[in-house]
C-alpha cells in the first residue's frame, strides 16, 4: 500500500489546473484516498477499477470517471494509458457555487454528452503535445467546455457524503500499517469506538466494512496469503477464506493482484 491518503493538486498548466497522460506498464493499486480537486480519469487503452461511495467502477477504453474533490476513493490498474485531468476547486468556483458539494453520475456511457467530454479531453491531449502561440486559448475554451458538460449533464442532486475526519485518520492509520497486525477491535480501541459502532460508520463513510478493507491486502501484496491472514487477525483460514470467496466470487490466490507502481 501507498502512503500517499491526500493530494493537494500542483497545476502544471496555466489556467492553474492538472493535465497530463500516464502511461502504466504493470498492474498497480492505490489505497484508498483523495483529492482536494475534481478529477477526470479518461482511459485511451487499457482498464483501471475504481471504489467510489460504496460502488465498484470499471474503466476501460474511452471511458472516463469523475471523481469529485474530497471523496474517498481507491483505484486498482491493469497496464492501461490514461488522461488524467486535475482542476481545483477554486479554478471551478467562479463559475459554478459551492462545486465541493456536487455529486455527479458515471452510468452515462451511451449519451451524446459522455462522447462529448471523450472528444474534449483527447483535444486537450492533442493541444499539449502540439502547443503554438494561441494554445493556452484553445486550452481554456476546452476546459471550459469540459465544465460545463460535466456541471450540465453529469451533476446530481444526490448530496456528497460527509466523511468524518475520524475515518479519514483511520484510512491513514491503515495504509501506513498495513503490514502489521491490524484487527477490527484494535483499530476501535485506539480510535475511541465501539467496534460494532466503528464498522457500521467504516462501511457508511466508505462503502467498505472494515474487514472488507484489511482484505485488500491480500489483493495487493506480494507476502504468503497466510502470513497476511495471520497479520490481520484472520486467524481461522477457514472461515476467512469462505469470507473472502463469498466478498470476491474467489479465492485470495485467484484474484490477487501484485502492488507495483500506482496510476
Amino acid at each position: 500500500m501507498s502512503g500517499q491518503h491526500h493530494e493537494n493538486v500542483v497545476p502544471n498548466l496555466q489556467p492553474g489546473v492538472r493535465f497530463y497522460f500516464s502511461n502504466v506498464t504493470t498492474n498497480g493499486y492505490v489505497p484508498f484516498h483523495w483529492h482536494s480537486s475534481l478529477e477526470i480519469i479518461t482511459v485511451v487503452k487499457g482498464h483501471l477499477r475504481f471504489t467510489l461511495n460504496g460502488q465498484v467502477y470499471h474503466v476501460r477504453d474511452n471511458q472516463f470517471i469523475i471523481i469529485p474533490s474530497g471523496v474517498v476513493h481507491d483505484v486498482t490498474n491493469d497496464p492501461n494509458q490514461a488522461y488524467v485531468l486535475q482542476i481545483p476547486i477554486q479554478f471551478i468556483a467562479p463559475y459554478y457555487a459551492h462545486p465541493e458539494n456536487v455529486a455527479f453520475t458515471n452510468h452515462h456511457q451511451a449519451s451524446p454528452a459522455y462522447q462529448q467530454v471523450v472528444t474534449q479531453i483527447y483535444e486537450l491531449g492533442r493541444l499539449i503535445q502540439h502547443p503554438d502561440a494561441t494554445t493556452p486559448f484553445d486550452f481554456g475554451i476546452t476546459l471550459l467546455t469540459i465544465l460545463k458538460l460535466l456541471f450540465q449533464e453529469f451533476r446530481t442532486e444526490q448530496p456528497l457524503p460527509i466523511v468524518v475526519s475520524n475515518i479519514r485518520n483511520i484510512i491513514i492509520y491503515i495504509n501506513e500499517h498495513h503490514r502489521q497486525r491490524l484487527t477490527v477491535q484494535g483499530l476501535a480501541t485506539r480510535f475511541n469506538y465501539n467496534s460494532n459502532y466503528l464498522s457500521w460508520l467504516f462501511k457508511q463513510q466508505v462503502g467498505l466494512s472494515l474487514i472488507e478493507y484489511i482484505y485488500d491486502d491480500l489483493l495487493h501484496s506480494d507476502e504468503r496469503i497466510a502470513d497476511l491472514m495471520a497479520q490481520n487477525g484472520l486467524t481461522n483460514r477457514r472461515t476467512s477464506r469462505e469470507i473472502f470467496k463469498r466478498m470476491y466470487g474467489k479465492l485470495p490466490k485467484d484474484v490477487r493482484t501484485r502492488p507495483t507502481k500506482p496510476l
